[in-house]
């Protein structure tokens, strides 16, 4: 039987205060425990397991596979076949990184991941998902401690194996090592398996989300860097967000389906990630200036003559364009500073506010903007 939303999220609660209390293993007594709001749904019907928060990336973010190479390759694998991140759960099979003597990742000791085994099992009985998704042989093994199975990684790479009540898939990690044992477009076939059996599962399409993932965030950002070519990504991240929000307040939806977060500073697009922003094919360029980043989008040049730079043809419609042009006009100018406050005035971060005050507790890193959910107050 599924759980109310608020018995989910008062047992999710519980269940990150007993993981920033677990001492068991020595080398990660001082280590973030990366398991939070930023970790995906509750009522997720795909749970990822990878094997440890990576030291550039997770243990830094604290938000799973996210910011180094491993979420890089992650989140373009999910984007290229459609999953959304906001119906996700994104875990490890150890919630803190273990580091080796020189300060490197290493891998979890058999013991470390038979500690944090609990931890898993509770996850998955929380979320109860249809799908498991292992990523690489220690998140496989870490499943085995919960529910004993014969899967073997190289074997089973791809398949689904019933497990738990519910489909187990072998897959590889996304970090670069194990691209050697298996390439980036096999991994991407594999995504396909489990994003085509995650749609048959589904009770409702993905399409619309397809279109709006995989090209919403790169439009949104053209449209804003053709307007204000030089900005810093402070106010980038600001900007894009409340269009957003205008957008909702406007249009009863969002221009994108891009994994928005709460984090000290306000909205934090994870999908703005600098290496990211460098891969859009905007021709951005970014740089450090008296410590804060700089966001420059380049001029076109063609045989030594500068070229007009407009944004490429939009699917955006006119009274969206407008919303933008509005957002920028009255806000584009304004000092970082000033568009954090601008930010927290909005309705969606007055919520969370609310909801921060009634809990006690602060909510960084939880997802913002979540569909459907966009004109209603949410529980305490």
């Amino acid at each position: 039987m599924e759980l109310a939303k608020g018995t989910i999220e008062k047992k999710f609660s519980q269940l990150i205060s007993d993981v920033k209390a677990c001492n068991k293993c020595a080398r990660m007594c001082n280590s973030e425990r990366v398991l939070g709001p930023a970790s995906g749904s509750l009522t997720a019907k795909v749970v990822f397991i990878g094997e440890a928060p990576g030291r550039l990336g997770a243990d830094e973010s604290q938000i799973p596979f996210h910011g180094d190479k491993s979420g890089h390759n992650f989140e373009s694998l999910l984007e290229q076949v459609g999953l959304n991140r906001y119906e996700l759960f994104v875990t490890n099979a150890v919630l803190c990184n273990p580091k080796d003597a020189k300060g490197n990742n290493a891998t979890p000791t058999p013991t470390e991941i038979k500690n944090c085994a609990e931890f898993l099992q509770r996850q998955i009985e929380l979320i109860d998902p249809k799908i498991v998704v292992t990523l690489g042989g220690t998140a496989l093994k870490a499943c085995g401690l919960v529910e004993e199975h014969e899967l073997d990684l190289r074997t089973h790479v791809r398949t689904a194996h019933p497990w738990l009540n519910r489909m187990l898939i072998p897959a590889y990690h996304p970090g670069q090592r194990a691209m050697i044992h298996r390439s980036f477009a096999n991994q991407l076939s594999d995504y396909q398996f489990i994003a085509e059996l995650t749609r048959r599962t589904a009770k409702k399409t993905t399409k619309r989300t397809t279109a709006r993932t995989s090209r919403g965030t790169r439009e949104l950002i053209d449209q804003i860097t053709a307007r204000r070519p030089t900005l810093s990504y402070f106010a980038l991240h600001k900007l894009a967000f409340l269009i957003e929000a205008r957008a909702i307040d406007e249009l009863g939806e969002r221009l994108t389906d891009s994994y928005i977060i709460r984090q000290k500073d306000g909205p934090y697009w994870v999908e703005l990630h600098p290496k990211k922003l460098e891969s859009l094919g905007i021709n951005l360029s970014i740089y450090n200036r008296a410590g804060s980043l700089v966001i420059q989008r380049q001029p076109k040049y063609e045989l030594f003559e500068n070229v007009d730079d407009k944004p490429s043809g939009s699917r955006f419609t006119k009274n969206e364009l407008g919303i933008i042009d509005h957002v920028l006009e009255k806000y584009g100018s304004l000092p970082d500073a000033e568009l954090k406050r601008i930010t927290y005035t909005t309705s969606v971060m007055r919520r969370v506010l609310r909801k921060e005050k009634a809990l006690g507790l602060n909510l960084f890193n939880a997802p913002l903007l979540v569909p459907d959910v966009y004109g209603a107050d949410e529980e305490n």
